[in-house]
């Protein structure tokens, strides 16, 4: 983004003299102007949502305020975790009248099937933003509807497209957002299909799934047992991370597959067909290669149905999610009262588009003639969609390489020495405010902690925006106070070639490395005029408000994260700017740039932002903020848990029942108010040393993000007397050989379980079979001394029985030195039903509730309920 006046160069002929050269502060009101307008432009088109829509009798247009009915109403059955009564019977009932009413008005030329559905069966999820783990379900409930048109043929195999939402929610969440938003979507689309049958040129399935939150269990039970799976061309998967705002498109099948090809973890077709449906019938494009690099590098904490229909399908889809306001995600906020109005208007209108214009092209049914075809693509500002081949961009990039280092050779000889002053002293502009970003961030960290910025986004962009700029010019007008006036001007022509050329090495680089075809490279030959600058502040702008909300669940230190979105775009614009800030007048005199003065500037800028930091964190000491309408909490984890371990001899060497307390933020669990003030809150001293489950009760495998810092226990004096306490029960036990044993045991418990194998170091698990084999196939799993199973069982008994065929072996060299070499522990979770919080949970959410009313610090959302651990050795 190299801005240039002509009227500032002594080339237009307009003037020669040093004095009319240089830039004066009317000409920086109209930069400073240009980037304010971008600034607050941008800001404007990000938040920008389409007016609610009445419905109309004609059932024509997607009616927000149609289905914001049954969408309040879902909402407002509270809790709904899959094996609830409120999700298998509340919710998943309400939905099946919904599509038995619209049913009943549908068209004479259209079929509407609905079907129900109880699945069972494993599968394992390799490592991804969690520990790889194994997953077994029991009876998760799927309510289905197929739309088509009246077939002339009964026996005839219909195409069909697959759209999906689920139902269930977080144990303590209504689920407004994630996702009853996309199942009441879903239910419009429905009813206008109804209507339609001319749009019905191939089946549309409807998936609403009841255990996605359970991981993705549900989802999984469909695509691999229900007999309409195999008609299944392709799907659009509607989920959420935040709450109402634009959704994003963030993940297009396997686009990635053209990126890395040698990749194991990718399967399935190619897809750029449905990706161009996408792109070619959004009404509201919103897309970004750079959300789906993010998602799928992990950093992003999560997953989704799309995972499973890619890897179990085979089948090429579209990922569509909320993605604002990520503060009430998995919380008691996510209510359908906070979804901003016009959100589901923009989905339902942007989906619909989509759906229909895929149904009438011939991707469906060929879409092997169009999967080869690549393409770069991109929103500018939300306004339309940027598409262009790939091949196109590989001459745009190769264009601009010759170009850049053409102009900067050209240059380079007409004065050698000027040019390789310019070309140290733009990367010692650079480098310096890299370093003081970075310095930054680890003062923030001494002066604060970390989220200062978690409520208001604008503090990011002062504790790292400032001072950046500030470093960006102070350094230049350091550097450029040593020219001779009659050097500026061919000086400020050096920094420009050189911003060039710098661009284009790193085209050069990305290129090499088959990286090119993405938007965060397109973005490289659009900085040279102000749309570019644009797409640099949109860019940061939404990734800003995705990430400092996910900040709040993440437990690494979240700073470098954030000032490196804010630094990203500041430092290009800055290094833009360098030929400016080299014309530009300067009261500092020659003989004042010395190292000395430079490392005086460069403290004093410390300085400054050090009385401003320190201001800040006096004015508002916690970052958190309770406001009803738009409440930005910590969130933690609280659990109530009764503890039964035994030794290797059988004997017991505890039995008691502990208060667990864990913040899923870095800056920690010392940060709850009544932890760091009661001494009786200790940090964990694992029983079983050799285990990386530190007797932590997991509900999913995260012991990656809870480390000593986010947790800590206490003693609790009530002991929870659960109805059907878990047990864990050895049927047999065969040493098939030397080096491999062959278990055979149970497991009983509540609806919602989580065991943990662990070997002892000389032996490997290389086997789990959950029994029948015949309802539950084998699952594969990575063969490894520790194993995590996630059990999901939906009965009306909510308690469940277990049956497991284990298999370890002996590593080689190894010599084993225990009669019993496998730990296994099991929790009961229960997430839901009168059993869920023992009245030491109540209390506490009672005490945090009240005071959060009144005091920052306590503002905190907590997700609690009660669990039961057993361990033994066999």
């Amino acid at each position: 983004m190299s801005l240039k006046f002509n009227i500032l160069s002594s080339e237009s002929g307009l003037v020669n003299n040093s004095a009319a050269n240089e830039l004066q502060w009317g000409h920086w009101k109209i930069i400073i102007g240009i980037f304010t307008l971008l600034l607050f432009g941008s800001l404007y088109l990000h938040k920008c949502l389409p007016t609610p829509k009445e419905p109309n009798e004609d059932y024509n247009s997607f009616s927000e305020i149609r289905a914001q009915k049954i969408l309040y109403e879902l909402s407002n059955y509270g809790p709904k975790p899959a094996g609830s009564v409120a999700c298998e019977q509340l919710t998943r009932n309400r939905i099946y009248e919904e599509l038995k009413l619209i049913k009943s008005s549908a068209s004479a030329f259209v079929n509407f099937d609905i079907d129900t559905q109880f699945a069972s069966g494993c599968f394992h999820i390799p490592k991804f933003d969690v520990d790889g783990f194994t997953i077994c379900y029991r009876n998760v409930s799927n309510v289905m509807v197929r739309i088509g048109q009246v077939e002339q043929s009964k026996n005839e195999r219909k195409i069909a497209v697959l759209l999906n939402c689920h139902y269930d929610s977080w144990p303590t969440s209504s689920a407004g957002s994630d996702d009853l938003i996309s199942c009441a979507l879903m239910l419009e689309i429905a009813r206008l299909l109804s209507k339609a049958p001319q749009k019905l040129h191939h089946d549309v399935i409807l998936l609403f799934n009841g255990a996605e939150e359970s991981s993705l269990q549900a989802a999984h039970g469909f695509i691999t047992t229900h007999p309409w799976r195999h008609d299944v061309r392709a799907f659009i998967n509607l989920e959420a991370s935040g709450s109402g705002g634009r959704e994003l498109l963030f993940q297009a099948g396997n686009f990635w597959r053209y990126y890395f090809k040698k990749s194991s973890i990718l399967s399935g077709p190619a897809n750029q067909w449905l990706l161009n449906a996408y792109l070619e019938a959004a009404v509201h494009p919103h897309c970004s290669v750079i959300g789906q690099e993010v998602f799928q590098s992990g950093v992003y904490p999560g997953d989704t149905d799309y995972r499973v229909f890619r890897d179990y399908g085979k089948i090429p889809g579209l990922d569509l999610a909320f993605v604002q306001n990520g503060y009430w995600w998995h919380t008691e906020f996510d209510e359908a009262v906070r979804i901003t109005n016009g959100s589901l208007q923009r989905a339902g209108e942007n989906v619909y588009s989509v759906l229909t214009h895929l149904l009438a092209s011939p991707y469906l049914e060929r879409p092997a003639e169009y999967g080869d075809k690549r393409s770069v693509f991109f929103d500018f500002l939300g306004l339309f969609v940027v598409v262009y081949d790939v091949k196109i961009s590989h001459m745009i990039n190769i264009v601009a390489i010759f170009i850049g280092f053409l102009v900067t050779m050209a240059r380079f000889f007409q004065d050698r020495n000027l040019y390789i002053r310019a070309f140290v002293e733009y990367f010692a502009v650079l480098i310096s405010m890299v370093a003081v970003t970075y310095g930054m961030t680890k003062m923030v960290a001494f002066l604060y902690g970390t989220l200062q910025w978690y409520t208001h986004h604008w503090i990011a962009a002062i504790i790292y925006g400032i001072p950046i700029v500030w470093t960006g010019y102070a350094t230049q007008t350091f550097f450029t106070s040593k020219l001779a006036s009659y050097q500026i001007l061919k000086f400020s022509d050096c920094l420009e070639s050189i911003h060039l050329a710098f661009i284009a090495a790193i085209l050069m680089i990305f290129t090499y490395y088959d990286v090119a075809k993405t938007q965060k490279l397109l973005i490289f030959p659009l900085w040279l005029i102000l749309p570019g600058a644009a797409m640099l502040v949109y860019t940061s702008e939404m990734l800003i408000s995705i990430f400092i909300p996910i900040m709040g669940r993440t437990s690494s230190n979240p700073e470098p994260i954030v000032a490196s979105f804010i630094a990203l775009p500041t430092v290009l614009i800055m290094l833009s700017l360098l030929p400016f800030f080299a014309k530009t007048k300067t009261n500092r005199e020659p003989n004042e740039c010395g190292p000395k003065d430079f490392v005086y500037s460069i403290f004093g800028i410390f300085f400054v932002m050090f009385l401003i930091v320190s201001v800040l964190s006096a004015a508002s000491p916690s970052p958190f903020r309770y406001k009803y309408e738009y409440p930005t909490a910590k969130r933690t984890q609280f659990f109530h848990v009764n503890r039964l371990m035994h030794n290797r001899d059988g004997s017991i060497i505890a039995n008691d029942s502990r208060l667990y307390a864990i913040s899923h933020d870095y800056r920690g669990a010392e940060d709850i108010p009544f932890v760091k003030s009661d001494p009786e809150w200790q940090e964990i001293e694992p029983i079983y040393t050799h285990s990386h489950f530190k007797d932590i009760p997991y509900y999913f495998p995260t012991r990656a993000r809870i480390d000593n810092r986010h947790i800590r226990y206490r003693v609790s004096e009530e002991q929870i007397k659960f109805s059907k306490p878990t047990k864990i029960t050895l049927n047999s036990k065969k040493q098939t050989s030397k080096s491999e044993i062959e278990y055979d045991l149970s497991v009983s418990g509540f609806g919602q379980m989580s065991v943990y194998m662990v070997a002892d170091p000389q032996w490997i698990i290389t086997e789990f079979t959950a029994l029948p084999v015949e309802t539950y196939k084998v699952a594969p799993i990575e063969k490894d001394t520790s194993l995590f199973l996630f059990l999901t069982c939906s009965s009306p008994e909510n308690h469940c029985t277990w049956n497991f065929k284990i298999v370890m072996s002996l590593l080689p060299s190894q010599t084993p030195d225990q009669e019993k070499p496998l730990l296994i522990g099991a929790s009961s979770h229960y997430i839901y039903g009168p059993e869920m919080q023992s009245k030491s949970l109540q209390q506490i959410e009672s005490v945090i509730r009240d005071n959060r009313l009144h005091s920052n610090q306590w503002t905190i959302t907590p997700s609690s309920w009660n669990a039961d651990l057993v361990y033994r050795y066999f």
